[in-house]
């Protein structure tokens, strides 16, 4: 969402400077195509400070987590994992962007193809006001074709200055497998935690999709608003 509101805020910017000066149709192009390369290169930019950050890929080998608070037996907690895998955040692909300066709109499709995960190892235990719970899981997570189109509209006015007048996002609710095992206390949950991640948060997100695209729109529109 964060680059999402840089690209837009950067497009205003360059939108405001650009249509002051703009004399013919080579002009406009050129503008437009200036803005569409600046955010390509910003997309990248944002790929690689992802891979720069270690996270795409992500390989932990082990890790050991401890928290206790000074008197013990109230709260502390112990996790390990092992072997945490994680490849794809960086892959973001242009699927489209177009930018026009005479109807002030940008058109953006950006889509991350394939996201993997996977934990060999993770387990946690604690104990909260003597009361012990453990959790022992492993598994693997992939999600699939997760699509964002963005449209932008800028609104440009002697008086009024500039302004987002619109923007409407549309999420593609992506595919979602999993192969979890999950076991809390000893009780086996594997089936309810495949079923909740790869079918019920889907189905939800797809039901309410539209609802939610109109939610992150406003969002955006109102705090690109309040940044210009």
């Amino acid at each position: 969402m964060k680059t999402i509101v840089a690209f837009a805020v950067l497009i205003v910017g360059i939108s405001a400077s650009a249509l002051s000066g703009l004399n013919s149709d080579s002009g406009l192009e050129r503008s437009a195509r200036f803005v569409t390369d600046t955010i390509v290169s910003e997309i990248e930019n944002v790929s690689q400070q992802i891979k720069d950050a270690g996270l795409d890929p992500l390989h932990i080998k082990k890790e050991n987590f401890d928290f206790a608070l000074p008197v013990p037996v109230i709260f502390n907690a112990n996790a390990v994992v092992e072997d945490i895998l994680s490849t794809g955040l960086s892959d973001i692909v242009i699927n489209n962007i177009n930018f026009s300066l005479l109807a002030s709109r940008l058109d953006l499709e950006i889509e991350l193809p394939y996201i993997h995960a996977f934990a060999r190892v993770v387990n946690a235990d604690a104990t909260l006001f003597g009361n012990t719970l453990s959790v022992r899981g492993d598994g693997r997570l992939d999600i699939r074709n997760l699509v964002v189109k963005v449209e932008v509209r800028v609104s440009i006015g002697i008086i009024s200055g500039i302004s987002i007048s619109s923007v409407i996002v549309d999420l593609g609710i992506p595919t979602v497998s999993t192969n979890i095992r999950l076991a809390i206390q000893g009780n086996n949950y594997s089936e309810q935690i495949n079923e909740l991640i790869s079918k019920t948060i889907p189905d939800t997100l797809h039901e309410f999709n539209d609802e939610l695209n109109e939610l992150i729109g406003i969002i955006l529109k109102d705090v690109i608003n309040d940044m210009l």
